[in-house]
């Protein structure tokens, strides 16, 4: 009888084989639940925040009146000059963002107008002295 039984068993009983898939876990029996996304959250500033405010804040008073005494491109300088008291009040205010916008604005004006203006006196006093020179060129002969 243990000769049948020897014979029978590697029919009846093959050997198993093992592979990866075997020690998955299946679909069905796991449970894939996607966690909510969180919101984003956004907190207010303390009541006792403070804005983080620039040194100095520059005017161009002087700049402008300067400008517009020696007559550089007049445009720039008036319309500073009138920025300025804006300007003013705005610091007064305590609104130093705008006031710093402003500044670099009228800043920016100056500069063009100190360019312009530069140019123009040069090329009038280069004008200038070609006719002088041409004057006495002429009342000497020369020319």
């Amino acid at each position: 009888m243990s000769e049948k039984n020897s014979r029978d068993r590697p029919s009846r009983n093959p050997p198993v084989e093992l592979s990866v898939e075997h020690f998955k876990p299946k679909k069905s029996s796991v449970k894939s639940k996607k966690k909510p996304t969180l919101r984003l959250q956004k907190s207010k500033p303390p009541k006792n925040a403070v804005k983080i405010q620039p040194k100095q804040i520059s005017i161009h008073f002087r700049w402008a009146l300067i400008l517009t005494i020696t007559c550089f491109f007049v445009i720039g300088p008036c319309w500073a000059l009138y920025k300025t008291r804006q300007l003013r009040r705005l610091l007064a205010e305590n609104e130093f963002e705008k006031a710093s916008q402003l500044s670099s604005k009228i800043s920016s004006t100056l500069v063009i107008s100190t360019i312009i203006g530069c140019f123009a006196w040069v090329s009038f006093l280069f004008c200038s002295i070609g006719l002088v020179l041409t004057g006495f060129l002429l009342d000497k002969g020369y020319i």
